[in-house]
């Protein structure tokens, strides 16, 4: 029997946590989002301090590259609502610092901007998405691929990983997917406030795409990417059921339209766009897949319906040792925030026992 509405959408999840987490669970939802900064690393290191300053941001303990404010959020007090989704968060703030893109801006050979005034300074995201991305152990040299980018965070936490060095190291891009032709054009302004010009002019390295990856024959992925690959590395941050933005949305008819069946027919898609992230990465490379929907079948479920298929193909990379220590994707360091679950594919980030989430991660090798 199919569950429907707020009562079955409670009921699937006081089943799922227990009873006597649930209700600690559902008021952490309800709670604003913790959002961390990534403080823009292209802009000359001055004018990265002067923001800092100004904001009173500071870096964050535990997850490189992003900053957060004193109170250990960096949202709320410069762009209203902190419960906003990354796409308002970012245009805000552009707009509150009166930052407006350049086509004249040249980079110097570290990648640093030369003007201060072209680019979006910084850029929030759930603390859960930037860990996300920094698992998937992007490096600089390698191909990567941002299979459903849209807004972009996790888009612009790749490219700073890959583009920011110290010098630019051959081989560095990063291929931007979106289905959506209304979200390929919000991630492509996105892109083009956050990063230098060159960067996402025609020929340069970082490129957006609108295609539907799940739309290939058999399972193998679109032409139209399969001929952008192979990569190094492929992030699958899939379309789901984003259960706390149901949560915050101010049209209460959202979770009101809540059904278990919608749960299987995104977990079904999500399969799809695992196999097609499977013909995109190189043998050794590594895919990231991710959601910040809270129902098993649309994580661990999809996961282990990949693996199953996949036969010897692909295996999961643990994320902890037999310890419970994070093992590194990267020279970065990125651990999983104190508190988060390990579950039988991977990690459940929950905003009742760390500050950030819901978000899902798992790290599937090609052998």
């Amino acid at each position: 029997m199919s569950m429907r509405g707020e009562t079955g959408w409670q009921a699937t999840h006081q089943k799922a946590f227990g009873k006597e987490r649930w209700p600690g669970l559902l008021k952490a939802l309800r709670q604003p989002v913790s959002h961390v900064g990534l403080v823009n690393p292209f802009m000359l290191p001055s004018r990265r301090e002067e923001f800092c300053r100004e904001r009173e941001l500071q870096p964050h303990g535990a997850v490189p590259m992003v900053f957060v404010g004193a109170g250990g959020s960096c949202a709320s007090g410069h762009q209203g609502d902190a419960t906003a989704d990354e796409d308002a968060l970012g245009d805000k703030l552009g707009e509150s610092a009166g930052i407006v893109p350049s086509s004249g801006s040249t980079a110097t050979p570290s990648g640093t901007v030369e003007t201060i005034h072209e680019l979006l300074p910084a850029y929030f995201l759930d603390g859960a998405s930037a860990v996300a991305a920094l698992m998937v152990g992007a490096e600089p040299g390698h191909s990567v691929l941002d299979l459903c980018a849209s807004p972009g965070g996790k888009s612009l936490m790749l490219a700073s990983v890959l583009f920011s060095g110290e010098t630019r190291v051959p081989g560095s891009r990063l291929v931007c997917n979106e289905m959506s032709r209304p979200r390929a054009q919000r991630l492509q302004r996105n892109l083009n406030l956050f990063l230098p010009p060159e960067y996402v002019a025609p020929g340069g390295p970082v490129v957006v795409l609108n295609v539907d990856a799940a739309s290939g024959d058999r399972g193998a992925p679109p032409a139209h990417l399969h001929r952008v690959g192979p990569f190094d590395r492929v992030l699958v941050d899939a379309p789901c059921t984003s259960d706390r933005h149901l949560l915050h949305q101010s049209d209460k008819s959202s979770l009101a339209h809540w059904a278990s069946g919608a749960v299987k027919s995104n977990a079904e898609r999500q399969l799809e766009l695992l196999r097609s992230a499977a013909g995109l990465v190189k043998k050794g490379g590594l895919i990231v897949y991710c959601t910040c929907a809270l129902a098993e079948q649309e994580n661990d479920g999809v996961v282990a319906k990949f693996l199953k298929k996949a036969g010897e193909a692909f295996c999961l990379e643990p994320l902890t040792d037999a310890e419970g220590v994070t093992l590194k994707p990267s020279g970065l360091g990125v651990a999983l925030p104190q508190g988060a679950d390990l579950t039988a594919c991977g990690a459940l980030i929950l905003p009742d026992r760390t500050p950030y989430g819901p978000m899902y991660i798992a790290r599937i090798r090609r052998t």
